[in-house]
């Protein structure tokens, strides 16, 4: 298998920009938003659009050597980019410390619960 590190996104919805590389360890998560048929792409700084599925996403990409996880209906997280998880509202953040313009990512009760036992391990996250 061939090593990949971009992933190919827009900048716009409907692609009227044209194409952008975007380094996949970059990547905090994944959004599904129903509204436009599009997953928003999200880094610290930035989003993106693609097409497809958060499955599709999460499938290929750690079969690529990353490690993605759906988080929630609508969210797929870069677990490795996480570094601090709120647990009264089961938002995991990509920055410390958090302030009102950080990016964060919801999580359903389960999938917080499990992604908080494996990092714990880590001892690189904090936990609120």
């Amino acid at each position: 298998m061939q090593e990949c590190n971009h992933l190919s996104v827009t900048l716009d919805i409907d692609g009227n920009q044209g194409l952008e590389l975007v380094e996949i360890r970059d990547i905090t998560y994944f959004e599904y938003d129903s509204i436009i048929n599009r997953i928003i792409v999200h880094t610290l700084d930035k989003h993106y659009y693609t097409m497809g599925t958060l499955k599709y996403f999460v499938e290929s990409l750690n079969s690529s050597g990353f490690n993605f996880k759906l988080v929630d209906r609508n969210n797929a997280a870069n677990i490795d980019n996480v570094v601090y998880m709120d647990n009264s509202t089961k938002m995991a953040y990509f920055e410390w410390p958090v302030t009102k313009h950080s990016k964060g990512c919801t999580f359903s009760r389960k999938h917080f619960a499990e992604v908080e036992g494996q990092l714990s391990g880590k001892g690189q996250i904090s936990f609120a």
